[in-house]
């Protein structure tokens, strides 16, 4: 019965994935792109960031979009290093670069959120275009992000990013990860289920943001300036949200350089869980992502059932899962111009379904450690 149950729900994650990956099997149709430049503002929190923020502000500095067109404006939120030395230095060497220093955060306010709304208050831009202060950017970012903005419907945009910069295993299987999650995201997007984006790669109208009150109703959770902010934008909005999948628009950023880390930095991604159903939360999330964690319980009871039992009949729900990921996030990765290791992903799809459920089910129930 136990078995046939798990049948039952990785076909239905089977059927789904087959109906999340039939866009991509389209034509696409190319948009040409356009020189019209919106002022932008380029905003970042960074909080003890003094290793990366020359590197940050210098890709920033060297776009291709017009000097003339576009600010930089990061907050430096409270660092106890000398984030807000080094930004003050470079602040020197370029008039686009204005720096927001924040001593204090109010009582009821994520302190990213009150940092970014600092940067919004003072941001000349039009547009708004959001990433963090550990990351990469690729030269022509600025100008392929704003691209969706040539049509005046498109108020929010999301970029795709991935964790692991280095060359090395711990990066290459993070880096996968991250992607693999992405390619979800996109590939709902596409079905217009808005589930998630990430914080490292964002655009949207200013006059929006203000429009739907900016956090107002999201500002005391300390994370969600980015997939919380985005489900305001479905719930209270009836603008265009855009997906964009291009290696021009890849933003990476640094890997958690330990497994503790990297178990405090899901721990800080998972413990929204619970709000997703407090706050006014798209349908589709409050329905997938309840799925999603039962498939991945499907698939722990089916390994350690193989391994107890040496019954391949265990194996087979998660090969077809597996069939169905691989051409999801082989086709994602192609777009974006990465190459999909299929040894990274076989460990991946073993050691992804526990730390899934344990962290998902964590995360709500204990008190989390912020940055």
């Amino acid at each position: 019965m136990l078995l046939l149950i798990i049948y039952i729900i990785l076909f239905l994650y089977l059927i789904y994935f087959i109906w999340l990956i039939e866009p991509f099997f389209k034509k696409n149709i190319i948009s040409k792109i356009e020189n019209k430049y919106p002022f932008v503002s380029i905003i970042i929190s960074a909080k003890n960031e003094e290793d990366n923020v020359d590197l940050l502000i210098n890709n920033l500095l060297i776009q291709e979009y017009p000097k003339n067109y576009y600010e930089i404006i990061i907050a430096n939120d409270k660092s106890t290093d000398k984030t807000l030395d080094k930004l003050n230095d470079l602040k020197k060497t370029s008039e686009q670069i204005t720096v927001v220093n924040i001593q204090n955060t109010p009582k009821n306010w994520g302190s990213k959120k009150w940092a970014l709304s600092k940067c919004i208050e003072i941001s000349k831009g039009e547009i708004i275009l959001q990433t963090d202060a550990d990351c990469i950017h690729k030269k022509e970012w600025t100008l392929m992000m704003m691209q969706p903005f040539n049509n005046k419907k498109t108020g929010f945009v999301c970029g795709p990013s991935y964790i692991g910069s280095n060359p090395n295993f711990w990066n290459e299987l993070l880096k996968l990860e991250s992607v693999a999650q992405e390619s979800f995201t996109f590939a709902n997007s596409k079905r217009n289920f808005y589930l998630s984006c990430t914080a490292r790669n964002i655009a949207f109208r200013k006059n929006m943001f203000n429009e739907m009150g900016g956090y107002q109703g999201i500002e005391y959770i300390e994370s969600g300036d980015d997939d919380l902010l985005l489900h305001k934008v479905v719930t209270q909005t009836d603008i265009n949200i855009h997906f964009i999948a291009s290696e021009k628009t890849l933003v990476s950023s640094q890997a958690p350089e330990s497994i503790h880390a990297f178990y405090l930095q899901r721990l800080r991604y998972a413990s929204k869980g619970l709000l997703y159903y407090k706050l006014n939360t798209p349908i589709e999330v409050k329905i997938i992502l309840p799925f999603l964690f039962i498939t991945n319980c499907a698939c722990i009871i089916a390994i350690l059932n193989f391994i107890n039992y040496q019954n391949i009949m265990w194996l087979i729900p998660l090969f077809l899962k597996g069939i169905a990921d691989i051409i999801l996030i082989n086709q994602y990765m192609h777009k974006i111009k990465i190459h999909f290791k299929l040894l990274y992903f076989i460990i991946l799809m073993i050691m992804h379904p526990f730390y899934v459920v344990i962290i998902g089910g964590l995360a709500p129930l204990i008190k989390v450690q912020w940055k």
